[in-house]
């Protein structure tokens, strides 16, 4: 199996759009042979040597490689290889963080792996690094239980046939899938077959997506924004602790779901459309529709959320809001607790593809503590819900924009990878107009362009991200534990 710490430095040196790099590795990682050989399955000609053997490697070059030369100086070279080359630096810690790089330098590539995929928050020391590393090499992978693709293609088939899809028992199927065929030879397939549910979804949102705005939330939210309106009526008289995991597709919440606590009510609810985090955390926050000149941030989702509970008549003492730091101390008055984790979505844009973000989502998992936080929230007699801001999905690159096109997308820091939003509307308008191949692949809204399928504004090959209206990133869960 292909080193997945080799092929993300791979995919990073195949981005520079160049045929040759002349890197400096000061730590020593890029000379050793076994790493060498694991960037020739990349098809990355790695060269060491003297400068006599590096020229001859040069001018002898196959073109249909990336030749790498190592040097201790990238600007020791004549100036035709300069010229005709990019140098830059590569340090083992910007790809495994957090750890002691002495001790981490000359370990096995399966260890190095491990490593990568479990990025520690804080730096480890060399005793503890030792530490890590010995757990490492000592725990197994895990496997996920197989999938019966015929099973799962045959079931997601009646699903989609009938008049009025349920899309929240199609969401857990398709979670199921995804999480259970990661890695494996039937993953591409069951991407097809979400794609092809993806079509019928986007039928469903431009008939019905509007109106979800507005919808009743009484029995259950049908979108982030009717959340606190829902809370609001159902528990009154109730300590509630709204729990936000930004960026938690439906499938993580089943990595998640097999080590929470207490009694579930599962449901399917809706993003904000376009997936930004910008419009769809400050939904459920402000409790309705979203500002466009908004300005996301910490600071701003504390204000939100203490306006709309001081105006359902709470004391201030009886609101918190946590970010990131949760602070489980002197609960007794507190009846809207709101809980904030930011660092399962940094996971997720680190990530190119489903099979990183796994093993970092079960990392999270671990060192988040949230299992410990929602355990402490139900003896504090609190109702939890968990929820998200917005999924994610696996996406394949369009191409990145150009210069051009680029001007005028930062309003209200509004652009990403699946997600523009210009300035002016000729803007949005001369974009298409010049790019007619994506009319069918996206969402023009007012000056805002994104994507209803699984391309992104980028060059790579496969990253994970979020921003349009695919079913990964809108179908989310908002799940409600209690101990009854």
């Amino acid at each position: 199996m292909p080193s997945i710490l080799i092929e993300n430095i791979s995919a990073d040196f195949k981005s520079h759009n160049h045929n040759i790099l002349r890197i400096e590795s000061s730590d020593g990682f890029m000379y050793r042979d076994d790493i060498i050989d694991e960037f020739d399955k990349q098809g990355i000609n790695v060269v060491k040597g003297t400068a006599i053997n590096q020229r001859i490697k040069y001018e002898l070059r196959d073109n249909s490689k990336l030749l790498v030369l190592l040097s201790d100086d990238n600007t020791n070279y004549l100036e035709d290889i300069k010229q005709n080359s990019f140098g830059l630096e590569l340090f083992i810690d910007t790809y495994i963080q957090g750890y002691h790089v002495p001790s981490i330098i000359d370990q096995s590539i399966l260890v190095l792996d491990k490593l990568f995929l479990n990025k520690q928050i804080i730096t480890l020391s060399k005793s503890q690094t030792i530490k890590e590393i010995n757990r490492r090499k000592t725990t197994g992978k895990g496997d996920l239980n197989k999938l019966d693709f015929d099973k799962f293609n045959a079931e997601l088939n009646d699903h989609l046939t009938f008049s009025e899809i349920n899309w929240k028992e199609v969401s857990q199927l398709i979670a199921k899938g995804i999480l259970n065929s990661i890695g494996t030879s039937q993953f591409d397939n069951v991407m097809t077959k979400i794609n092809e549910a993806n079509l019928l979804f986007q039928v469903k949102l431009e008939k019905d997506f509007n109106g979800t705005k507005n919808s009743s939330f009484i029995k259950r939210p049908l979108i982030v924004s009717r959340i606190l309106n829902y809370l609001n009526h159902n528990f009154k008289d109730d300590k509630v602790a709204l729990i936000v995991v930004d960026g938690l597709s439906y499938w993580q919440y089943e990595l998640l779901s097999k080590k929470l606590p207490g009694v579930f009510k599962e449901e399917v609810i809706y993003s904000w459309i376009p997936s930004i985090t910008q419009l769809s955390r400050q939904a459920i926050f402000k409790g309705d529709a979203p500002s466009q000149d908004y300005k996301q941030g910490p600071v701003n989702e504390n204000k939100l959320w203490e306006k709309y509970w001081s105006n359902k008549g709470l004391n201030d003492f009886e609101i918190r809001y946590n970010h990131e730091k949760i602070d489980l101390d002197n609960l007794n008055q507190v009846k809207r607790f709101a809980l904030v984790y930011k660092d399962l979505d940094d996971y997720m844009h680190s990530s190119k593809d489903y099979k990183d973000l796994l093993k970092l989502t079960e990392n999270w998992i671990e060192r988040s503590q949230i299992i410990s936080v929602v355990e402490n929230l139900l003896k504090n007699n609190f109702k939890v819900f968990i929820t998200t801001d917005h999924g994610n999905i696996q996406a394949k690159g369009w191409r990145a924009l150009k210069g051009n096109e680029k001007l005028g997308t930062h309003k209200s820091g509004s652009r990403s990878e699946r997600h523009l939003e210009y300035s002016e509307k000729w803007l949005s308008d001369d974009f298409i107009k010049n790019n007619p191949e994506l009319i069918d692949s996206v969402v023009m809204e007012e000056q805002a362009i994104y994507f209803k399928d699984d391309k992104s504004f980028s060059r790579k090959e496969s990253l994970v991200t979020h921003g349009g209206a695919h079913l990964l990133e809108v179908l989310i869960p908002f799940i409600e534990i209690t101990n009854e």
